[in-house]
């Protein structure tokens, strides 16, 4: 007789995931030091003023007021334009509530009057398309749900019960999570053909030959190519070692004169110096108390006299709502989804412009051109130029853009009762010879407004990249 045994294995360990999502919920409502946020704040609320600085002068009347048709994006026709001067008053509320936002003087009223505004202006005329505008519209609108005013404000100062030096660890990790974006996705960009031959920069640096004595150096082929892949190099793994403390003070030195070598040569407003201040969240949460600390109680600001170690923040931590982790989630889906749409569509983005905004590329296209259209009518057909009905850095923004002269085609048909509407363009990229960038036979006026996928009117981009 033979004896068969039989031999029980034990059952496979399968992760407790469930355990594992309890844990992040938990953790993510952790109390930390909120000095840094804080700081973020005031930052966010002054870099709100001195934009509004920048732009009144000069570029609100050139974009807003001096011209006949404002320039949507695709379907959002709706954003009605203010008559007149108007647009001023819009940007003196932006003025006001970025005071108040820094001083913490009726913030969350202040931070919903910035993203209103500051969105309204933005939707307005896509020719003022900026990439640092679109960041302050998404950062003005997470801030609306922060709790960034229970520290160094005036309401705290008001209402102590408001006061707090804590806030939720999530506040702190969706404000790194935001910067993040424009470092990891403008590294993506710039993986495109033009960037990894040095252009456009090649030809912009070529152009600041009032640098002196350096301007002939940074025409050389070394620095225009240690410059270019050095740009894509930092992009791509800045945020990486800003959250790993070894290398997180190096790295902030870098960015910051990364930061400071752009408002040298390009200016780009407030970005730079918002970057600069946003990056600053990723060192430990109580680096502002630290710094203050080491300076003579005396020469402090009023607000950090005084300042002592906060004691360690309380342990204990409530899950993370679900409504709000699902908020968080999707949020992160969109902003991470959102910038790749374009690899969905045909074409160089650069030169159909069809998803490139909202995508983080920044200062990668160099685009000149000239547009005249050519209007039908059953009566005549004559020529118009642009910049008859537009302001000059407007019109200067429409010739390279499919979209934008789709869209005054419309403009000029209902002008003329319905006419067809032609164009006739000569458009360059990066340096490359003119050529059309719409079909010349196309009634514009009579195409979608928006259309998913690469629209068939808008001509491929033929002309070669030429030799450096």
């Amino acid at each position: 007789m033979s004896v068969t045994s039989t031999v029980q294995r034990p059952d496979r360990v399968v992760p407790d995931d469930t355990g594992r999502i309890e844990r992040l919920r938990a953790a993510a409502t952790r109390p930390v030091n909120s000095a840094s946020v804080t700081v973020f704040r005031i930052a966010f609320g002054v870099a709100m003023m001195v934009n509004v600085t920048l732009y009144v002068p000069v570029l609100v009347y050139q974009y807003y007021i001096d011209t006949d048709v404002h320039f949507p994006y695709g379907p959002l026709v709706f954003v009605p334009a203010l008559p007149g001067p108007g647009i001023y008053v819009v940007y003196g509320g932006i003025f006001v509530a970025g005071a108040l936002i820094a001083l913490g003087k009726w913030y969350r009223p202040a931070v919903i009057a910035v993203f209103v505004l500051a969105t309204y202006v933005f939707l307005l005329d896509s020719t003022f398309y900026q990439n640092h505008e679109y960041l302050v519209s998404m950062l003005a609108f997470l801030m609306i749900f922060l709790p960034l005013d229970g520290r160094w404000s005036l309401d705290a100062r008001k209402h102590p019960e408001r006061a707090s030096g804590t806030v939720p660890a999530w506040v702190l990790w969706l404000l790194r999570f935001q910067i993040a974006i424009p470092y990891v996705y403008g590294g993506f960009a710039k993986l495109n053909g033009d960037w990894l031959q040095g252009e456009p920069l090649r030809r912009w640096l070529a152009l600041r030959t009032d640098i002196e004595p350096i301007n002939t150096i940074l025409t050389t082929e070394a620095v225009v190519w240690f410059m270019a892949y050095g740009a894509l190099v930092l992009d791509l793994l800045v945020v990486a070692f800003l959250l790993y403390r070894p290398t997180r003070l190096a790295a902030f030195v870098i960015v910051t004169s990364f930061h400071l070598l752009n408002v040298w040569l390009f200016g780009l407003f407030i970005f730079p110096w918002l970057m600069i201040a946003a990056t600053t969240l990723f060192f430990e949460p109580d680096w502002p108390e630290r710094i203050a600390r080491r300076i003579p109680d005396r020469m402090r600001p009023g607000p950090l006299r005084g300042v002592q170690p906060s004691p360690p923040p309380d342990r204990a931590s409530r899950r993370l709502p679900a409504a709000l982790a699902t908020f968080l989630l999707v949020w992160a889906a969109v902003q991470i989804t959102v910038p790749f749409r374009h690899y969905a569509i045909d074409g160089n983005p650069s030169w159909t412009e069809q998803a490139h905004r909202f995508a983080w590329h920044m200062k990668l296209r160099d685009k000149q051109g000239t547009a005249t259209m050519i209007v039908t009518t059953p009566d005549r057909t004559f020529e118009v130029d642009p910049r008859d009905h537009l302001g000059e850095k407007q019109a200067a923004r429409v010739a390279g853009h499919p979209d934008r002269l789709a869209h005054f085609a419309r403009f000029l048909s209902d002008l003329h009762g319905g006419a067809e509407v032609r164009a006739e363009t000569s458009v360059s990229l990066n340096g490359r010879a003119p050529q059309p960038i719409v079909d010349p036979t196309v009634d514009l006026s009579e195409v979608p407004r928006f259309e998913f996928g690469r629209s068939p009117w808008i001509l491929d981009l033929t002309e070669p990249l030429p030799r450096s």
